[in-house]
């Protein structure tokens, strides 16, 4: 069961009376083309650039980090599901967001870990009620880039899948590869699975 923060909570049942704001974060771990070093860019639905206490999507810690805004950030809904089926959520960003350039051009975030969180906002004292909750935790699964024709808008979306189920429906080869269990202190358990399926074995007596 997650566990939400009392702050978090109170803004949730105080909402029909007090109001609430809500805003939507996205933390991408990406990889520099150059060096193949990971590299992280924060987005987020304001118009501004801050840093903005959230609760860590692997620790579970509250850590600050900086987000950037006025990128026409959207985030589709995100399915709830109480099986193993696969969730997939849509990111969608301004084209030409110097940020969201340098994210999808200049880095590659091809299978990029990606943290979504929702802030909420007291709309009287603009103040956040707690560190930002996690609504979301995936992997991008493609980054199509939309070229528009003359005079239309164009724009790109992160299609992203759930990290969890993407690692459980992950295969091993190593679990059926000879050569991969000969690193096992020289286990030749796989030694004729590639061509076993073809020998002839007689069974019985010659007549």
């Amino acid at each position: 069961m997650k566990n939400v923060s009392s702050s978090f909570i109170a803004a949730l049942v105080g909402a029909r009376t007090n109001g609430l704001v809500a805003r939507s974060l996205v933390y991408v771990t990406a990889r520099d083309r150059a060096t193949g070093a990971p590299v992280s860019i924060g987005l987020w639905t304001g118009g501004e650039d801050l840093d903005i206490d959230v609760i860590d999507g692997s620790s579970g810690g509250i850590v600050t980090r900086t987000y950037l805004g006025d990128v026409n950030l959207v985030v589709k809904d995100v399915p709830r599901v109480s099986d193993m089926t696969m969730q997939t959520v849509d990111i969608e960003l301004s084209q030409i967001a110097p940020a969201v350039q340098q994210l999808v051009r200049g880095w590659d975030a091809r299978l990029a870990s990606v943290e979504v969180h929702q802030l909420l906002i007291d709309p009287a004292t603009g103040q956040a009620a707690g560190p930002a909750e996690v609504t979301f935790l995936g992997i991008v699964d493609g980054e199509p880039v939309e070229t528009p024709a003359a005079g239309e808008e164009g724009g790109i979306t992160l299609n992203l899948i759930s990290a969890a189920i993407a690692m459980l429906a992950r295969t091993n080869p190593l679990k059926s590869s000879y050569e991969g269990q000969k690193r096992r202190q020289d286990d030749q358990w796989g030694r004729y699975s590639g061509v076993v399926e073809n020998w002839d074995i007689p069974w019985g007596r010659a007549a």
